[in-house]
């Protein structure tokens, strides 16, 4: 009970951080498809109806998708049939469910958006919690304390408020790895099932929970423990319960077939902005959480016999950084897949040395955090937020030239945004930059 008012000044200052970064701004791109996919139900979500069959999928990929004078009809093509798999863009349903129920309550975007902010909070309790169940006493407390605040000091995390399972997936992911790296050093086989578990619910909800996978058979195989068959089966009966649609139809494959054609024939599928650019601003936009990271990098490698806590951490955050580093995306979301698992890595790693440490370096170490934690959160707290006025100006020239029910040519940006506002228009994807607005192509009635 004693850590109940830290938890919830924590949860207090993450969510008063997060709710001014929260946009009233139509839904637009993702947020749009994920709201419509919402509206198809859960029954559609949970068996994937209606959903192109695989062997389908894959012919239309081979015959139309290389091709690309093809592209829009194909995307017409998909987007007329309510395919609930492809508007959640091909990931798992998972996090629908949560947003299903939420989407039904009548509330406006920023609502919603608001709502679903519950999930980096579980996040930040899991932290909190997972800390002190691995590492006992004083230290235990400073780790959770230290972990929490470089997660909540995170522009992943304040900059991630757009509808996305991208905060859900981190929560899995923080879960199972706190649960594996129990399970290392209890022993108990009870703490690796739950392990599974975690990552089987992560894999319902983005595909990329391939990683989570790996890294619990090579972290299990340098800790020179036996995975039985019993672990694969527990893993797919879990998939079964929570998307069955992922196994009898091979959902979860066309995620990965998808991932494949984009690599392959999509130039700069995941963002154009470069490499370097993108990490500059990372480091940027977070300079506190990158140096306690980089001090925990440092200090691991000094005392790597005694940092055994957070090798499943590290092997998790190093892999998930491999297999991402195409994603030249600065959109904080995709940051949220390696970032929490750093910041509970450095909090780990660090916090034994400063237990160590002379009691007025420890100090000294932690007045200088809390001035730069000070610093770090005015900053993202004041940052100045611009709507952008072309979504509202295009949903409200459809509705002011009554063409809710016509066949228009409008940018492809806009698309997935006047569908779900529209559903009843017929839309044609428009590549070019011009025009800007929706153009009516059917003939006056």
């Amino acid at each position: 009970m004693k850590h109940v008012p830290a938890i919830l000044i924590l949860l207090a200052l993450l969510l008063f951080v997060m709710a001014r970064n929260v946009a009233p701004d139509p839904y637009v791109y993702d947020e749009a498809d994920y709201m419509y996919a919402a509206s198809l139900g859960f029954a559609a979500n949970y068996t994937d109806t209606p959903t192109l069959p695989i062997a389908d999928f894959v012919r239309t990929g081979l015959t139309r998708g290389r091709d690309s004078s093809q592209q829009q009809a194909l995307s017409e093509q998909i987007r007329a049939s309510d395919d609930v798999v492809f508007y959640r863009h091909w990931h798992g349903p998972l996090y629908l469910y949560l947003l299903i129920p939420v989407s039904r309550l009548g509330l406006s975007e920023r609502q919603v958006r608001t709502a679903m902010l519950a999930i980096p909070a579980l996040t930040l309790v899991a932290i909190y919690c997972g800390c002190l169940w691995l590492i006992p006493g004083r230290a235990g407390t400073f780790a959770a304390l230290g972990s929490s605040l470089l997660f909540l000091s995170s522009n992943s995390v304040i900059g991630s408020t757009e509808l996305a399972p991208h905060h859900l997936f981190a929560l899995f992911s923080v879960g199972c790895l706190f649960l594996f790296t129990k399970s290392i050093a209890s022993g108990q086989p009870l703490h690796w099932y739950l392990a599974v578990v975690a990552a089987a619910l992560a894999f319902c909800t983005l595909e990329i929970a391939f990683v989570l996978v790996v890294t619990l058979v090579i972290g299990s195989l340098l800790a020179r423990r036996k995975i039985g068959l019993e672990s694969p089966a527990l893993f797919i009966a879990t998939v079964l319960v929570v998307w069955p649609a992922a196994i009898y139809k091979l959902s979860f494959v066309k995620g990965y077939l998808f991932m494949a054609y984009l690599a392959l024939f999509r130039k700069s599928p995941w963002g154009t902005e470069g490499f370097f650019e993108v990490w500059r601003t990372r480091l940027l936009d977070s300079p506190l959480e990158w140096a306690a990271i980089l001090a925990g990098v440092i200090f691991y490698f000094r005392r790597v016999g005694e940092t055994h806590r957070t090798h499943p951490f590290l092997l998790y955050a190093a892999l998930m950084l491999a297999a991402t580093a195409r994603v030249v995306s600065s959109s904080p979301r995709y940051s949220l897949l390696f970032m929490p698992a750093l910041d509970i890595f450095a909090a780990l790693t660090l916090v034994p040395f400063l237990m160590e440490a002379p009691r007025r370096v420890a100090y000294a170490a932690l007045a200088l955090f809390c001035g730069f934690l000070g610093i770090d959160e005015y900053r993202l707290f004041t940052r100045n937020r611009t709507q952008d006025p072309h979504p509202p100006a295009v949903l409200n020239y459809i509705r002011e030239n009554h063409f809710e029910d016509k066949t228009l040519l409008v940018p492809q940006a806009d698309l997935p945004m006047i569908h779900y506002y529209f559903p009843r228009t017929h839309l044609i994807g428009n590549y070019d930059k011009s025009p800007s607005y929706p153009v009516r192509v059917d003939p006056p009635r």
